[in-house]
């Protein structure tokens, strides 16, 4: 028997699962481009770190880009269009357990430097980036390049309801596990790469792409809800509800707080927990996963105008 034939065999049989590795070229090829569609450009970019806040001083060691054709439509997947990766030294040690979890050791970043140049040229024509988690990836993506600043980003951790669609964990290789397939390098190329492949999958039951579920949040408006002056005796009520502390800022004081679409339902529900005063923050693709200080600084400009 062939391997075609034992694969398809194995599919076939519900107590088996087959995983495919997933390995992209880099001028990969997902679709045929229909003519009559307009194409957008997204990239997916990764990034593998010293640690968790660039704040405290943590740095990138990895990046990897992969500039894609998409159908501003459709959401279809059409291609691979440009791609970058490359290491950079810290300029101190690597801990232990980021080698552990990379791979990356000292002598590999030792004199490396990320390319801005490479970068920019990946990047013509992008008009928004993808991350598993924006909110990670951003920080440090502005932290070291300061024209990430004004991007629109969007996050498939965040934006598409795994849970809902019966996937029990957000973790990218748990994902992709349940869409067959598999990756052995925990490397911001490798993630890059299963990343690009879940987005060309399709939503579970539906013949929506992943990709175009999440073109639909990116599009939609939100808000920022701090619940500023809550009773303590409220915080349970809105933890329960989702709420998240912010430890304050510069220019924004500590509070829970939430992000929704449904502005007026989260003002009710803090009215009835005592709420008087919350503070709403309207956010596009722009401003999403922005520090909280950031988005309040530039919503006093006004920069970004009216959602």
């Amino acid at each position: 028997m062939d391997l075609d034939a034992a694969i398809a065999l194995v599919s076939s049989q519900s107590d088996y699962r087959v995983l495919r590795r997933v390995g992209l070229s880099d001028q990969h090829v997902f679709a045929e481009h229909d003519a009559n569609e307009p194409l957008g450009r997204l990239a997916v970019i990764d990034t593998e770190t010293t640690g968790m806040n660039p704040d405290e001083g943590d740095r990138i060691i990895d990046l990897a880009i992969a500039s894609c054709e998409y159908g501003m439509e459709s959401g279809k997947l059409y291609r691979v269009v440009a791609r970058y990766e490359g290491l950079e030294d810290p300029e101190f040690p690597i801990s232990p357990e980021i080698t552990a979890l990379t791979g990356i050791t000292d002598a590999m970043v030792r004199g490396e430097r990320l390319d801005e140049q490479a970068m920019v040229r990946a990047l013509d024509g992008v008009r928004l980036i993808v991350c598993h988690n924006a909110s990670f990836d951003r920080k440090f993506l502005e932290s070291r390049f300061p024209r990430f600043s004004n991007v629109p980003f969007a996050c498939t951790f965040t934006e598409l309801p795994w849970s809902e669609w019966g996937v029990g964990s957000g973790k990218l290789d748990y994902i992709g596990f349940r869409f067959g397939l598999f990756h052995d390098a925990h490397r911001a190329r490798a993630d890059v790469d299963m990343l690009t492949a879940i987005l060309n999958q399709r939503v579970p039951g539906r013949e929506e792409s992943l990709l175009g579920h999440l073109l639909k949040s990116a599009r939609a408006q939100s808000a920022r809800i701090l619940a500023f002056g809550l009773p303590f005796e409220s915080k349970d009520a809105v933890k329960a509800r989702g709420y998240r502390w912010f430890k304050g800022g510069r220019s924004v004081a500590a509070s829970w707080w939430i992000e929704t679409q449904d502005v007026d339902a989260e003002l009710l529900f803090l009215k009835q927990y005592g709420c008087k005063h919350p503070g709403v923050f309207p956010l596009n693709a722009k401003l999403r996963y922005r520090s909280f200080d950031a988005v309040a600084e530039i919503l006093s400009r006004d920069e970004d105008g009216p959602l």
